[in-house]
């Protein structure tokens, strides 16, 4: 029975090793943020070092302590680097090697001093309550819909920082170490467990979004590639309607299919980059990216300047993502599509974090389901909604990928809609 019970111990414990090594290596090898690599290896190099400081744990200094000392310190370490986003360079690496060295030399210096234990930890002590404080502050500022996981990872950080700030009570109540290393133990396990949890959380974000940017990127380019194709053959059907060889009409088909060719170019690369990492906005001039695609649709559609009419100030700047550009074409070629005969586009400040941009046209108003839909803000997660045309559904999605809050009504003159008034609102760059 006694052999029995020897074997379970041992399964136990090969369970255990198996399930461990399984999370780390999960969270290590399938994760595509770097954070989480820093976070899983510095985790497990910790947990390490302190099991074994357990097992060999004592009243006194030992020169095995070594080990624990320098496995909490690289562990630690590599928690709060990856936190703060460093890289592990050479120039870092010395910080470990200097790191370690130094606990290092305080316990050769403790060992022939006879010091007590806790005089030595609690340099290591100081440096794990920099790492679990500066960490749950990263964690608290992540601004995605991650949920209980984030809460969850800030209590642990907290917890086991906190056992950290009560060691020195060791050296005055020796009875308290039993305690701290319960407190310790538990905010090692809820931050080991929520790191794992918070991981899979993003990654199924990282899925969800990567499925939206393809399916956006893939509308837009099945939209616009049909308008560029369509202004080459309107061109080359109006010289054959002719009868003789007109210059304008061929340098407006070239145009027109080298925008196209220039425009799956940039698709390609912006998916690409779209794909494999977070949309991140940048500050841009908004009356730059305006003017733009101002000239792109009078260039396509053969318009006057004048019918385009922009009152945005050169020094604005806001944050948006680098696919605006398409979103404002979108809009503008909705407009003149509708046969809209003008548009106007003035900027208002909404307060001193954000500005809007109101686009008007005169192109007969949208239908009230589509109003509806781009005025959902929660529409983009959802099914595509059935009879809405493709252009529609990117302004839509456009938009919520941009960071740009939209709002659309009727624009009224008299007793009569004319058009269509777009409100977008983006962050102010500081």
């Amino acid at each position: 029975m006694q052999d029995l019970h020897l074997v379970l111990d041992y399964v136990m414990a090969v369970a255990f090793i198996t399930f461990y090594g399984t999370v780390t290596w999960s969270l290590f090898r399938y994760s595509t943020r770097k954070m989480y690599r820093y976070w899983a290896l510095g985790w497990v190099v910790y947990t390490i070092g302190a099991f074994v400081g357990v097992i060999i744990s004592s009243d006194i200094l030992v020169i095995t302590d070594v080990f624990p000392l320098a496995a909490m310190y690289c562990g630690g370490t590599l928690i709060v680097d990856g936190s703060l986003g460093k890289q592990f360079t050479r120039k870092r690496s010395i910080m470990y090697i200097l790191g370690v060295a130094i606990l290092h030399s305080l316990l050769i210096i403790g060992l022939f001093f006879s010091w007590p234990f806790y005089l030595v930890f609690i340099p290591l002590g100081l440096q794990l309550i920099n790492v679990c404080f500066r960490s749950a502050k990263t964690v608290y500022e992540i601004e995605e819909p991650v949920g209980q996981p984030k809460y969850w990872l800030m209590i642990g950080l907290a917890t086991w920082g906190i056992s950290w700030i009560l060691f020195p009570i060791v050296a005055i109540i020796p009875e308290f170490y039993l305690v701290f290393m319960v407190i310790q133990a538990v905010g090692v396990l809820v931050s080991g467990a929520s790191m794992l949890t918070l991981f899979m959380r993003t990654v199924t974000l990282d899925l969800e979004r990567q499925h939206r940017v393809t399916q956006i990127i893939s509308g837009l380019v099945q939209h616009d590639i049909r308008n560029y194709i369509q202004v080459a053959k309107l061109s080359l059907e109006l010289i054959d309607n002719l009868g003789i060889s007109n210059d304008h009409w061929i340098d407006v088909a070239s145009d027109a299919l080298d925008g196209a060719k220039d425009f799956v170019e940039e698709m390609r690369r912006m998916t690409y980059m779209l794909a494999r990492e977070k949309i991140r906005s940048e500050p841009v001039v908004l009356l730059d990216v305006i003017q733009s695609v101002g000239s792109r649709v009078v260039s396509e559609y053969s318009l006057n300047p004048d019918q385009i009419r922009v009152q945005v100030s050169e020094d604005t700047k806001v944050l948006t993502c680098p696919l605006a550009k398409e979103l404002l074409w979108n809009i503008f070629d909705n407009a003149f599509k509708h046969k809209s005969d003008i548009l106007i586009v003035n900027q208002r400040f909404r307060d001193n974090s954000s500005v809007d941009i109101e686009i008007i046209d005169h192109g007969g108003g949208l239908p009230d389901d589509m109003k509806n839909y781009l005025n959902d803000p929660i529409s983009f997660s959802e099914q595509t909604a059935p009879g809405l045309g493709l252009g529609v559904l990117l302004i839509q999605g456009l938009s919520a990928m941009c960071g740009a809050r939209i709002h659309v009504e009727d624009a009224i003159e008299g007793s009569m809609v004319i058009g269509t008034r777009y409100s977008l609102t983006f962050r102010i760059a500081k």
